[in-house]
């Protein structure tokens, strides 16, 4: 059955509407750290809860949850709601499967379609039964053949296994797409981090997901190569933006997912137009997720007395 999209897009029209901009973020970043909490809750309910500044990712949680609590409620438990949703169970799978690793205690995210509580209870007891149908196969896939490696291993292969299901999940080619851009988003963060640490464990071919819009393969090939022969190589791709974002070999590692997220939006964001596929859905997801990155990046720069000009200065890399 057809889906209709055309009220949650509404809905989130009139969110992005409200939203904080520039100038809010950036009297954020000026305001006194004593009244930065009182600040937040001017456009992020979840803070309401927070009574201390180093609580802040309560608050931003709680803001992520309440916009998947919002999808769930408007296009009730079919096939959309899953993909838009499911992705985080993986992610929580992961999480749980490293703190048992760990002997350390999981902080999972309140947004998949699995209550963390049972996630976590799956992962202590290996048991795949506990788990949903698109998460059964986790425990032999991961567990098993990674039982001797660092948790790395478990986030290599939880990403693969997560955006391999959602390339078969997606309700349409455009969310196909986007997958296969966040594919491309994941290996080029590998290779630029690869390349500036110089470190590479295990099989080569194991470090690259496939299914992007750029192949596997050519990831391999470039990275003996230097570093200017993949920026060329990235001026043909829909990628071709990253270097005007500071994307480069003097980079700091920090812009990386800043220059990434920055492209990735942009890519996206002529969907906001539309009112008759998810892909407005995932855009919001998209500016939801960098907003909550500034909010942490003002935060945590107060929390450790950082110059305003620092904070702003990363703020407006943020933005731009």
């Amino acid at each position: 059955m057809a889906v209709d999209y055309t009220y949650a897009v509404a809905r989130l029209r009139a969110i992005e509407a409200a939203m904080p901009d520039r100038a809010w973020f950036m009297r954020m970043v000026r305001s006194p750290a004593r009244q930065l909490l009182a600040g937040m809750r001017e456009h992020y309910p979840g803070f309401e809860g927070v009574d201390a500044l180093h609580d802040f990712e309560i608050g931003i949680e709680a803001d992520m949850a309440s916009l998947y609590d919002l999808f769930s409620s408007v296009l009730g438990d079919g096939p959309v709601t899953e993909f838009l949703r499911a992705g985080r169970d993986f992610d929580n799978y992961v999480l749980a499967l490293k703190g048992k690793m760990l002997g350390a205690k999981p902080v999972l995210l309140p947004f998949g379609l699995t209550r963390p509580e049972l996630v976590e209870t799956a992962a202590d007891s290996g048991d795949p039964l506990l788990l949903p149908e698109y998460l059964k196969d986790l425990y032999d896939a991961l567990v098993k053949p990674l039982e001797k490696e660092l948790p790395d291993g478990l986030d290599r292969e939880g990403e693969r296994a997560k955006w391999q299901y959602l390339l078969g999940a997606a309700p349409s080619e455009e969310a196909r797409h986007w997958v296969r851009l966040k594919i491309d988003r994941a290996n080029i963060k590998s290779f630029a981090r690869l390349r500036m640490t110089g470190l590479r464990k295990g099989d080569p071919a194991d470090i690259w997901i496939a299914g992007g819009t750029i192949e596997a393969s050519r990831f391999e090939s470039l990275y003996s190569e230097p570093f200017e022969d993949f920026l060329s190589f990235l001026g043909s791709t829909e990628w071709r933006g990253l270097p005007a974002r500071g994307f480069d070999r003097e980079m700091e590692a920090w812009k990386i997912d800043t220059a990434l997220d920055s492209v990735l939006l942009d890519l996206v964001g002529g969907s906001r137009s539309r009112f008759f596929d998810v892909m407005p859905l995932l855009y919001h997801i998209e500016l939801r997720q960098r907003n909550g990155r500034i909010l942490r990046t003002i935060i945590t720069g107060r929390i450790n007395n950082l110059p305003e000009d620092d904070i702003a200065e990363s703020v407006e890399t943020l933005l731009s």
